[in-house]
């Protein structure tokens, strides 16, 4: 048995619509999550193997996947007005659909702001052979895309945890902001170090590695957001 159903049947409110629209949000959700996924995985081909054809084929992935998710929030829009949810909680619940499929939108994001910017891999080239300590950025980049997988595996759970059990899903609300701040951290540190080696780099250059930086930022604070809403339906939902 598929335990995102099985789960759904300890929902605190039990009709048949409400269990159909959550096993929508659901299966949106695990898109969603697969969507960073790829993301993570084309980050990790353009600047660890330097493999654009397959960062390229990601990409298409990462879109393909994404529309699939935009269409599911679209379906549980839909059946949101026909379940017998209360008027508060369904608000609340069109909201963290819209701000889920946010995430997938922002990781759609970062990859067009990569992929468009080969040339980055020449600069970055050059830079490391003037002075290796400038791998740093590179590795940075890559960091924040291994968390930002981290961080929607986290919601993704937290989500599945509000049909069975408020104070996990909660708690799991909790760990992606904490998730969320480790990602502001290293962002702070990549700005620190584009800017420690700015002459290595020529102005172009600088410009998109800070928009880099700040695509791929934008993916866990959209989680965060998330999660936010997350924690509101779980107080909905005890009340």
């Amino acid at each position: 048995m598929d335990l995102h159903i099985f789960s759904i049947s300890f929902l605190p409110f039990g009709g048949k619509k409400e269990k159909e629209a959550f096993g929508l949000l659901m299966r949106n959700s695990s898109d969603v999550l697969t969507v960073v996924k790829k993301f993570e995985e084309m980050i990790l081909a353009f600047f660890s193997e330097r493999d654009i054809r397959k960062a390229e084929a990601l990409g298409r992935e990462i879109s393909f996947v994404e529309t699939r998710a935009d269409k599911g929030r679209r379906e549980f829009s839909a059946a949101l007005g026909e379940g017998a949810f209360l008027p508060v909680l369904r608000g609340d619940l069109e909201r963290l659909a819209e701000e889920l499929d946010g995430v997938a939108d922002a990781a759609e994001e970062a990859m067009r702001a990569v992929l468009l910017r080969k040339k980055i891999l020449d600069a970055l080239d050059q830079a490391e052979k003037k002075d290796e300590g400038a791998k740093v950025i590179r590795d940075c980049l890559t960091k924040m895309a291994k968390i930002a997988t981290r961080t929607v595996e986290a919601l993704h759970s937290s989500l599945i945890m509000l049909t069975s059990d408020l104070k996990a899903s909660n708690l799991k609300a909790k760990e992606v902001e904490e998730l969320e701040h480790e990602t502001d951290l290293l962002q702070l540190e990549l700005v620190n170090d584009i800017y420690r080696y700015e002459n290595l780099f020529d102005p172009t250059s600088i410009f998109q590695l800070r928009e880099m930086e700040d695509k791929i930022g934008s993916i866990t604070d959209r989680a965060e957001d998330t999660s936010d809403i997350i924690s509101i339906v779980c107080l909905t939902l005890r009340a």
